[in-house]
């Protein structure tokens, strides 16, 4: 069975010779264009271009706005970034860097490094109000007095040794070079973060590249090529292509009058004063007590326009026409958003981008920024990501629009997503209650209230059923177009009721609804189709939903999430308890064995295929359930070397797929690629550290989801009287006398072995789940809410026995 699930799985990927070739391609094309001895004219000279029709590039321009959305685009207010946006493409931008919002200083670090970070010191100014955590650090503004080798003498031994080689070129015309004081405090906050930051990887891949003289070129043209340098302007720019030792290498008051290939300006933020404090000369990082959002946004646009005319005068005769781009880097407010970003110029057709990170037109993350900045400057960057442009005919209102729509979506859910889970956990609870008051022989025994017992217990079963519906219908929202409604978190709500209403109704619909077995194992198969064609046509709604990933966290854009996989893992397997269960009523022997095979090895090729689920831990997780079931189903007995050789065996099975998975070139690899480089250049450890961490910060932030799982097997082994199916538990036990107060029936349930091994199987996928999934604390937590409404469900088929 592995050997199947490894030829699946490997078909799933698509790895072939050419996918072979063209990762060994790629590796041959990085040491091609690396200069052989650090001279960039050498470069130049020796990377000839074929294409002869091709005029020299023109210069390519970011500006960066922090701040800026989607929402703020207007016709009449920002006439320059709408006609930018008309003309080129559009996406909204996820800024998260570390930290739930993000200040435009680690904007900007972020961007120029390819990678998360953020920005120090940590913020202290006189006027800042203690309380009000949302403050950003003060922007440093880089000095030129040129003491770049050593600061007052104070550099350390190997700066001094260092200097020379890492800072000797000369900086372009109209440049100089600058550094920016106290740069070891700006990097601090990322030691012992969890993430690697290659400060300035940008500005040093394009001046390691060198300059590309397309073949034949004549002296006029010649004229027209560019350097091989990153020019900065502004303090924001400044952290984008300062290196490690915070050196910039071209800094500059005028990014447009420079010949470099890119120049990085930096035109101000747009935030709120309780966020933005300290102003930075002429620059916009803190905002009058007048503030209002649409003049600054005006404001913002104006130099935009300023700069692009400069832009068009500077453009050097028989180049390319140039490129811009304009990115929101940053939040600067207190609520974290989606930001925009826009690229005009030659590649960029009107429509909407996104990248192999995201997979989700018009949306990109702004780690994906810098590789993609080179890949449209023809240089290789370590991730190899670049932008996917989708064109469309749609006007520019219409575009602006959709990606408000999506924006507004983002922001919605994750404004309600603590109510949302506050409230599952309040209705877990009283379910819990429920159980402990409505089930007690003591309490039932009173008042008459044994002869209605049968009625509330089948009363539970309908509410568990009702409950089990409800996460699904918080996937099945995103059908809906909720968020463009007048009032977006009502639109959501009547969405996510209205839908798992729906799911209801065809849970009862007949045959199966005839019978609470068939109503659960209705229910459990819809919740795998419903998953399993959502993974395979591109886990659309994943995204943007409840339970699970918001792009503003950006923790995860395709796929099967955490709470989704506990959903997967739970229908699964009650589902196969059922379905062998009535396979082996009705004689089809051979079947019981078959369809568990099948339909198991089937959703792992969902979990696990890198195009479609892409969940590492979590087809772990699944595998090993099915092989804990299909040992049962064929009477092989459990031990605990037994166990452990099934998860060695699944996790073998995940790390074989992750080594096909990193042999692809970097920008097509999924998480199991990226897991395996980070195994590879070890960063493994520093890796599952985070993810422990993000673990504790899950349980910090909502303790109540975090005791759900406790709380569930509490409600299993005793007001179910589960212990009771053990023979080391006997009635006439203490631990007997206790649980036997309780009237539940899983004993009588689990008489069906099938059945039984269906809840052995799902209890071992939540567990290895909690293990090995990112944030996994989440997996066992959210199975629970799915898990103990079947059974109770379930348990309603007894009602009349349990209370003879």
């Amino acid at each position: 069975m592995l050997g199947l699930l490894v030829g699946l799985l490997t078909v799933g990927l698509g790895l072939g010779p050419s996918s072979a070739s063209a990762s060994t391609d790629g590796s041959a094309s990085t040491d091609s264009m690396a200069p052989t001895d650090g001279s960039a004219n050498a470069n130049a000279s020796s990377a000839q271009s074929t294409d002869t029709t091709r005029p020299p590039a023109g210069q390519t321009v970011v500006f960066g706005i922090p701040g800026l959305t989607i929402d703020d685009i207007d016709p009449e207010r920002t006439p320059n970034l709408f006609h930018l946006l008309s003309e080129g493409a559009a996406a909204n931008l996820n800024v998260r860097t570390i930290g739930s919002a993000t200040c435009p200083a680690s904007g900007w670090l972020s961007f120029g490094a390819g990678a998360r970070a953020q920005a120090g010191p940590s913020p202290i100014a006189e006027d800042a109000d203690p309380d009000d955590s949302a403050r950003c650090p003060t922007m440093i503004a880089p000095t030129t007095d040129g003491s770049v080798d050593a600061e007052d003498g104070a550099a350390s031994a190997k700066e001094t040794t260092n200097s020379d080689e890492a800072h000797g070129d000369e900086s372009a015309a109209s440049t100089t070079t600058a550094r920016i004081e106290g740069f070891d405090a700006v990097k601090e906050p990322n030691i012992g973060s969890g993430y690697s930051v290659d400060y300035g990887m940008l500005a040093r891949a394009v001046t390691e590249a060198g300059s590309t003289v397309p073949a034949g070129t004549d002296a006029a043209d010649a004229d027209s090529l560019l350097e091989p340098c990153v020019a900065a302007e502004g303090p924001g720019a400044a952290y984008a292509a300062a290196d490690e030792d915070g050196v910039v290498t071209n800094f500059t008051e005028d990014a447009l009058a420079t010949d470099c290939r890119l120049g990085v300006v930096d035109l101000g933020a747009i935030g709120i004063r309780s966020w933005l404090f300290d102003p930075i000369p002429n620059y916009s990082y803190t905002v009058p007590p007048n503030y209002d959002r649409e003049t600054r946004v005006a404001e913002a646009d104006r130099r935009l326009g300023v700069r692009l005319q400069e832009v068009r005068e500077n453009a050097k005769d028989g180049a390319a026409d140039p490129t811009i781009i304009v990115a929101g880097l940053g939040d600067s407010s207190g609520l974290p958003q989606l930001r925009v970003f826009i690229a005009s110029g030659p590649g960029f057709e009107p429509g909407s981008l996104s990248s192999a990170t995201t997979r989700t037109p018009g949306l990109l993350q702004i780690t994906d920024l810098a590789p993609g900045i080179l890949d449209v400057l023809d240089v290789d960057s370590p991730r190899a990501v670049g932008f996917d442009s989708t064109p469309t005919d749609d006007d520019p209102q219409q575009r602006i629009d959709d990606l408000v729509a999506e924006a507004q979506k983002s922001t919605t859910i994750r404004q309600n997503l603590s109510t949302f889970s506050i409230t599952l956990d309040v209705i877990f609870y009283i379910l819990f209650i429920a159980c402990a008051v409505l089930l007690n022989r003591s309490i039932l025994g009173r008042r008459g209230g044994a002869t209605r017992a049968s009625h509330v217990h089948r009363f539970l079963g309908w509410v568990s059923l009702g409950v089990a519906s409800l996460p699904m219908g918080a996937f099945l929202a995103g059908l809906l177009p909720w968020s463009r409604m007048a009032d977006p978190g009502l639109g959501l709500f009547l969405s996510v009721i209205g839908t798992a209403a729906v799911l209801f109704v065809l849970a009862l619909i007949p045959p199966w609804g005839r019978t609470w077995r068939g109503r659960v194992g209705a229910l459990a198969g819809a919740n795998l189709l419903i998953l399993a064609a959502d993974l395979a046509t591109g886990s659309h709604l994943q995204a943007n939903s409840l339970l699970g990933y918001n792009p503003i966290v950006g923790g995860r854009y395709y796929g099967l999430g955490n709470q989704g996989a506990a959903i997967f893992i739970v229908s699964l397997f009650i589902f196969l308890g059922l379905m062998v269960s009535w396979l082996r009523a009705r004689g089809h022997r051979k079947a019981v064995i078959i369809v568990p095979v099948v339909v198991g090895v089937a959703a792992v090729f969902v979990s696990g295929n890198p195009s479609w689920g892409a969940k590492f831990g979590g087809t772990i997780a699944i595998l090993a359930g099915l092989m804990v079931l299909l040992a049962m189903l064929s009477k092989i007995r459990l031990t605990l070397l037994r166990l452990a050789l099934i998860g060695l065996s699944s996790l073998a099975v995940l790390i074989g797929i992750a080594f096909l998975d990193w042999l692809r070139p970097a920008g097509a690899r999924s998480h199991f690629g990226t897991f395996f480089d980070q195994i590879v250049t070890g960063e493994a450890l520093q890796v599952v550290g985070r993810k422990l961490g993000a673990n504790l910060h899950i349980i910090q932030v909502n303790p109540a989801l975090a005791i759900v799982t406790p709380l569930a097997a509490v409600a299993i082994l005793v007001f179910l009287r589960y212990l009771l199916h053990f023979p080391r538990v006997h009635a006439g036990s203490r631990t007997g006398r206790l649980v036997n107060k309780w009237r539940g029936r899983l004993p009588q349930l689990f008489t069906d072995s099938d059945l039984h091994f269906g809840f052995l199987a799902a209890v071992t996928g939540l567990g290895v789940g909690l293990v090995l999934t990112d944030s996994g604390v989440a997996v066992p937590s959210t199975g629970a809410m799915v898990l103990l409404p079947f059974l109770l469900a379930l348990s309603a088929e007894h009602a009349e026995e349990a209370h003879r």
